[in-house]
């Protein structure tokens, strides 16, 4: 019997078990409790393609995959049904191609050595589709872990493609281990250096945080946004501009009119925290609204607020040019104590859909003004968050004080929050996410939690916070996203080496077949 027959030497129903486990754990993912998941979910699925031939391996994760991807789908992007099922057949197909590679490459009962293509292929993946994908670093396994901040803080170093080599290494070693389990004692060294590895970086992490002081002084900063009754008419007026309801001359102003109230208790709210003590002040995205024609005044009454109050004032607004084919301009404008307008953003990436198609081109880069009494302050808006190297630029190092406003849904608002959080701890930086519809949270450059808002709990949506502004040296923000890249280059390197290897043997086999006189 050879080596890969033994190892399937397993109750048939158990592989079959074993992926509607893993794609079960796959719906949990964007979950508050993804913390297991995220380490469970590959060591099934890899249980499974391992005991299948590699057809049916393949076939089996791109079916469940995508019905369960599909299903949670529903809930994270608001669209269609059939745009849902649609992505999420992308990704998983992806998904069971890098599982195939692993099953045809190295296959059951390879060396301890061959559990390093599937960490390698999949954080490669990871990293060259956020490169190209208008969602970014969606759906990387990374962000599993954001309830452990032991183990985030080895993104400092790595970015999220080490945390993702991670988690699939210990899916890769778990299955090596089991199809080696008669080997007594000659599993040890392997399971030795995966589990030296681990501890290495729990260590690290830990050392990190017991070691991490104040990174600076103290700010004192308050995030508002604006709901409930007084939003309901901009809302309601809103939703049927994205949901294509026609609008004419009176729709507009019906709608820069109920807006305007909006706008109105946003000054009023920041005002009111300036003389509470808040040294600087944000809105989330959007939450003020108005006509093109109207921005200058908004401006003007803002840059008057923070004079008279001697406060930063980060006003996120969305205007709207209705003659305009890409109609809206949706923005971040800081204003300084004295009224001067620091500095203002255009947001960069905006949502792919109705958002992407009607708004005008974003600003280049991460906007930074240097040396102010709150540090060296940024700015970026909501989704431009999910592509990390937005913020690894020439312009946005030293960033000290990130201001993060944001737009979610209900079916995001966690993991939207969390994957934010990633940011500050790559680069190092503080930050202050004030979302509407969503979760608002203060951090440090090492993740910890200065001051949290939920917008669906909360009966005031203000929040406030003592935050330490400074920056955390990383190696990550010097060596960028090397890991992800080279991982992908091994795997790639590993494929080619097969390939060649496979042509070479078939090669020599023919040759002596050649080589046999005739009978």
């Amino acid at each position: 019997m050879s080596g890969e027959e033994g190892a399937r030497r397993v109750p048939v129903l158990w592989p079959w078990l074993a992926l509607v486990g893993g794609t079960g754990l796959s719906m949990l993912l964007n979950s508050r409790g993804s913390l297991l998941p995220g380490w469970g979910m590959g060591a099934l699925l890899l249980f499974f393609v391992r005991q299948q031939r590699p057809g049916v391996g393949f076939a089996g994760i791109l079916c469940l995959s995508t019905l369960a991807t599909g299903l949670v789908n529903r809930e994270v992007f608001p669209g269609s049904v059939a745009g849902n099922f649609g992505m999420a057949l992308g990704g998983a197909f992806f998904l069971a191609l890098v599982f195939l590679a692993d099953r045809l490459i190295v296959g059951p009962r390879a060396s301890f050595a061959g559990t390093l293509f599937l960490p390698a292929a999949m954080t490669g993946m990871e990293f060259f589709s956020s490169l190209g994908n208008p969602f970014g670093t969606w759906g990387s396994l990374a962000y599993t872990q954001a309830g452990a901040p032991v183990l985030v803080q080895l993104v400092s170093v790595t970015g999220l493609w080490g945390l993702t080599f991670l988690l699939v290494w210990f899916a890769s070693v778990a299955n090596w281990a089991f199809e080696h389990r008669d080997s007594g004692r000659r599993l040890l060294p392997g399971a030795a250096v995966f589990v030296g590895v681990l501890g290495s970086i729990l260590a690290f992490g830990a050392l990190r945080l017991a070691g991490a002081g104040s990174m600076g002084e103290r700010v004192r900063i308050a995030g508002i946004t604006v709901a409930g009754e007084v939003a309901a008419g901009r809302e309601a007026g809103l939703s049927r501009l994205i949901q294509g309801g026609a609008f004419g001359g009176e729709d507009w102003r019906a709608f820069a009119e109920a807006s305007g109230a909006v706008n109105e208790e946003l000054l009023r709210l920041s005002a009111r925290e300036a003389e509470r003590g808040a040294k600087l002040i944000l809105w989330s995205e959007g939450n003020a609204v108005v006509l093109a024609g109207q921005l200058p005044a908004l401006l003007s009454r803002g840059s008057a607020l923070a004079r008279e109050r001697s406060v930063w004032l980060g006003m996120a607004v969305a205007s709207f040019e209705p003659s305009a084919e890409r109609l809206l301009r949706n923005e971040l404008i800081l204003v300084g104590p004295e009224g001067n307008v620091a500095w203002r953003y255009v947001k960069a990436r905006p949502v792919p859909g109705w958002e992407a198609d009607h708004s005008i081109p974003g600003s280049p880069e991460v906007p930074v003004l240097r040396g102010s009494d709150v540090g060296n302050v940024g700015g970026a808006i909501c989704f431009d968050a999910d592509f990390p190297a937005d913020f690894a630029g020439p312009t946005a190092r030293g960033l000290e004080l990130l201001l993060l406003p944001a737009s979610d849904w209900r079916g995001i608002s966690s993991l939207h929050k969390r994957q934010a959080v990633f940011r500050a701890v790559e680069q190092g930086f503080s930050m202050l996410r004030q979302a509407n519809q969503g979760q608002s949270v203060a951090v440090d450059g090492y993740g910890r939690v200065y001051g949290e808002l939920d917008h669906f709990t909360a009966e005031e949506r203000v929040l406030r916070a003592e935050l330490p502004v400074g920056q955390v040296r990383t190696l990550y923000a010097r060596i960028g996203d090397s890991v992800g890249s080279l991982s992908g280059l091994a795997a790639l390197g590993w494929v080619g080496w097969a390939v060649v290897r496979g042509i070479a043997q078939r090669w020599r086999a023919a040759q002596r077949v050649t080589a046999i006189p005739d009978a």
